[in-house]
């Protein structure tokens, strides 16, 4: 046992024994032999007291951080959303009773099984997207190279969570080569995920260009196609339970058993009135009015695709500003596919040929 972990065991026993629950070290976080985390990197507080035994400190130019770790915050590991190292490549140098050290295998054991989960990890996937998305937003503008670099290492890093997390596993920082990816001797975890044996196109080759590269420009260019094969990879890997036909010219067929129609047959009827306006708009070449109840139709469509297992439904590839007759006829074209699919479940649409038909069969 190193002599500092024995001098922090010692200070539990003796000043905090009924404050501190667990006492964790971290495989992988050593660095040129420094044997940092290892020697111990956080630990668990049983009480408020318990967040006392916290200290940082340098000894022989290596920083020591023994810092808390609260059960709630081992939890966002369960679920990969913390650092989910600090479970997977854990050593428990102190228990304060064999119900922590279970509690803190459970936790272990919960993190492998979420990570083996298709669906959880695809959904993983797609929040580390967004973020990803969210600084790319942001550097799109930014004109400084030290930000731009700084900004696409971050994004890079979000991208390499979610390779890694449809892979099985994870990563805690940018993956830029395959020596990262393949090599399972790596010295520190840190730097490397030797289990993401699967990546996107181009994955390694755009993450070089990150690293090659002086100009702000080439860094946003680099960080879009890599955006963009991600992207098209998580999708890939979207599980068959939550999966969807590409056709644009038919229902989904997939766990339809559930799916409110009569709903579905209510946002028909609101909606028929743009369908309707479209139709007007085209015929009278009102191009900006037609483009925008277009557009308006599309949102709704990718709505009904989620909500009522409808098909996406494909309109605004038909939009031609000099021919506005080939959007309206795919709009009457997915109009009577959703009549349709109405019809094949039974569900009849409210709708009449005049007021007088209207007040003749309501009364």
């Amino acid at each position: 046992m190193h002599k500092l972990t024995k001098w922090i065991i010692d200070k539990i026993e003796k000043e905090y024994k009924d404050d501190v629950a667990l006492l964790i070290g971290i495989k992988g976080h050593s660095t040129d032999g420094d044997e940092h985390g290892e020697i111990f990197d956080f630990f668990v507080p049983a009480t408020e007291r318990g967040n006392e035994l916290a200290e940082t400190f340098i000894i022989d130019g290596v920083g020591h951080d023994l810092y808390p770790r609260s059960w709630e915050r081992l939890e966002n590991s369960v679920n990969l959303n913390d650092m989910p190292i600090v479970l997977d490549n854990a050593t428990i140098l102190y228990s304060r009773s064999e119900e922590d050290t279970k509690r803190f295998e459970e936790c272990r054991k919960r993190l492998h099984k979420n990570l083996h989960n298709d669906t959880f990890v695809y959904g993983k996937a797609l929040e580390c997207m967004d973020k990803a998305l969210e600084i790319y937003r942001s550097m799109i503008f930014e004109e400084k190279l030290y930000r731009v670099r700084s900004e696409s290492d971050c994004i890079h890093e979000w991208l390499s969570r979610a390779v890694a997390y449809l892979n099985h596993t994870y990563t805690e920082s940018a993956i830029y080569s395959e020596s990262q990816a393949y090599n399972e001797e790596a010295e520190s975890r840190i730097y490397s995920c030797p289990e993401m044996k699967t990546v996107p196109d181009g994955f390694f080759a755009n993450a070089r260009k990150l690293l090659e590269t002086d100009d702000a420009e080439v860094l946003r260019k680099t960080v879009f196609a890599l955006l963009k094969t991600t992207r098209s990879f998580i999708l890939e890997h979207k599980p068959v339970s939550s999966s969807s036909v590409d056709s644009t010219d038919a229902p989904a067929t997939n766990d339809t058993s559930k799916v409110d129609y009569h709903g579905l047959a209510e946002w028909y009827q609101e909606l028929s009135l743009t369908w309707r306006r479209l139709r007007y708009f085209c015929r009278n070449k009102m191009v900006e009015k037609a483009y925008t109840d277009a557009c308006y139709l599309q949102e709704e469509f990718l709505y009904i695709a989620q909500e009522y297992k409808v098909q996406e439904l494909n309109l605004l590839d038909s939009f031609d500003k000099d021919n506005l007759f080939i959007l309206a006829e795919r709009a009457n074209r997915l109009e009577i596919i959703i009549q349709e699919i109405l019809a094949d479940h039974g569900v009849k649409i409210n709708s009449y040929s005049s007021v007088e038909d209207f007040l003749a069969k309501r009364g």
